[in-house]
């Protein structure tokens, strides 16, 4: 298995992506995994000489260009073809590579993946799916950012790929599938989520209803679809206030001296409660509805982060999570019949 790596893309890269390859390799007793480290030849070979690298697993292929926030995410494959996040993706076009993973712009790997991957057939908007974890385990929330406009039958589809990931990340036999919404009531929202529901309801097996936002932590759905706009507003104020909440706790903590006393019981806790939060144990989400393994790691990631990033590519390659999502779309092909087709759909 070969797993192509932008090492430009990230607010820390290269130093963070190389050492994220670094330690995937030293904890991946599969020696038949290669990863390919792309970017600027000098920059990033600099960086691999810092680690203890077995040069018969990676690879170090130049790319002149790196993408940045600035970059027109609909234009990148033309402006930026020798980019490193472009290469990344030409690599699982070509068959190179079995999987692609950056934390760069995920507009531009989106847009980079849509052009030269296609769509698996059917789908007609991909999606964004992390993991946002819970005391429950977590839930996936599908769009968290791909696409701000969305007819009904394309939480359809996010519902039904989302739903082949759950079952591929946590042997789900029936996933639970949630609408986020105003209210629980069927007539609830939008126009949009009133005729998504109906469509749920129809196509999807173990569709559980509308969610509210206040009961998403309390484990009512394995999944939980919604347009990209609201998804990505949602999880980063989730982020926002893990963190939030976190610097208060411990502020408060240190106004109680009785409580200083308890912090060495209380750190085990702290600490596992921390790492189960923390968005970097669960590393990157795949696009799902791409025609190939390509996973989007956040902005910032860390190295620890970027490796468990490799892990989700390497696992989706290989439990075929491709051909799950295209058994879960040829099924409910209808949904593009004319009968379906309203204002929203």
């Amino acid at each position: 298995m070969r797993i192509a790596l932008d090492a430009m893309g990230g607010d820390h890269a290269p130093e963070q992506t190389v050492q994220g390859a670094s330690d995937f390799l030293q904890n991946c007793p599969d020696e038949n995994i290669t990863l390919i480290l792309i970017g600027p030849e000098d920059a990033v070979k600099a960086q691999v000489k810092k680690h203890p690298f077995d040069p018969t697993r990676i690879e170090v292929v130049h790319a002149s260009q790196v993408v940045d926030m600035h970059d027109r995410p609909a234009r990148i494959v033309k402006s930026k073809r020798n980019s490193s996040l472009v290469r990344a993706v030409e690599l699982v076009q070509s068959g190179e590579a079995d999987g692609a993973v950056s934390a760069g712009s995920t507009g531009a790997l989106l847009s980079a993946s849509l052009f030269l991957l296609h769509r698996i057939p059917g789908v007609r908007r991909p999606a964004v799916c992390p993991l946002i974890p819970t005391a429950h385990g977590g839930f996936l929330l599908c769009d968290a950012g791909a696409n701000v406009d969305v007819r009904a039958r394309d939480l359809v589809h996010f519902a039904l790929m989302a739903r082949a990931n759950s079952i591929h990340l946590f042997n789900h036999p029936r996933p639970r599938i949630g609408l986020l919404n105003i209210g629980t009531e069927a007539g609830k929202g939008n126009e949009l989520t009133v005729r998504a529901h109906s469509l749920l309801a129809e196509h999807v097996d173990n569709f559980v209803g509308n969610v509210e936002a206040r009961d998403l932590f309390a484990g009512v759905a394995d999944v939980v679809v919604c347009d990209g706009f609201v998804g990505n507003v949602l999880i980063k104020i989730v982020e926002g206030m893990v963190l939030h909440v976190a610097g208060w706790a411990r502020d408060k903590l240190k106004q109680h001296p009785i409580a200083q006393l308890a912090l060495p019981v209380m750190r085990p806790a702290l600490k596992d409660l921390a790492q189960e939060l923390d968005y970097e144990e669960h590393g990157g989400s795949p696009l799902l509805g791409i025609n190939g393994v390509v996973v989007i790691g956040h902005g910032t990631s860390s190295a620890r982060a970027i490796m468990n990033a490799i892990r989700t590519a390497v696992r989706a390659h290989r439990e075929n999570l491709l051909e799950s999502i295209r058994r879960g779309i040829e099924a409910h092909l209808d949904i593009f019949e004319e009968r379906h087709v309203v204002t929203t759909a």
